[in-house]
């Protein structure tokens, strides 16, 4: 005679095998990022740190110590920015975000006491794709604003000539498109969060 499988074997034990081994998977995933929520915090700000450092085109050793020394003595933390004494007189920082491709595009814009002339870029973070619109994290990109002034227009890569033009990826039109809308707000956004202008 075949006995009929007991509701508790068929329904129950799955049930609370599945709710344990959940509960577990969420106990240990928990634990790990409290763990490690100190140092990833510590890392979040050296990163943003060092972006402060090269949109200010002041030199620094890349370590952790190294950041934090330069960021230190040559940056001033104000209200919205930050300020660095530069060859020319005072530089500043300012914070940008705007949309890209994949989701938003964070950088440091560094600019002269003019807030028209970039003394340098460098990108927080983005989300775009790897080879192609994820390059405008490679120096050759973030370098050519340096010494030009807003607004910009974008031509064809290994093409920029005059000190407007800088050059867009490859293949990666609509993140230069974003990219080139952030960098034109700069100056604006520099007058309105340093001289309320």
């Amino acid at each position: 005679m075949n006995a009929q499988p007991s509701f508790y074997k068929e329904r129950l034990y799955p049930l609370v095998f599945m709710f344990i081994v959940t509960f577990l998977c969420i106990l240990l995933t928990a634990g790990l990022y409290l763990l490690t929520q100190e140092r990833a915090s510590a890392n979040e700000l050296s990163f943003t740190r060092r972006a402060v450092l090269q949109a200010g085109g002041v030199p620094f050793e890349n370590t952790t110590l190294g950041i934090e020394q330069a960021f230190n003595e040559k940056i001033s933390v104000e209200e919205g920015y930050y300020t660095t004494q530069g060859p020319e007189g005072i530089r500043y920082i300012i914070p940008l975000q705007g949309p890209g491709l994949w989701g938003t595009i964070a950088i440091m814009v560094g600019m002269e006491e003019d807030l028209r002339t970039f003394s340098g870029l460098a990108i927080v973070s983005q989300n775009e794709t790897p080879g192609l619109g994820a390059r405008i994290e490679e120096s050759w990109f973030t370098s050519q604003f340096s010494g030009k002034k807003a607004p910009f227009t974008m031509v064809e890569e290994g093409t920029a000539s005059l000190d407007n033009e800088v050059d867009a990826i490859t293949g990666a039109t609509r993140t230069s498109e974003y990219f080139l809308n952030l960098t034109n707000r700069a100056a604006d956004d520099a007058k309105l969060i340093i001289r309320g202008e």
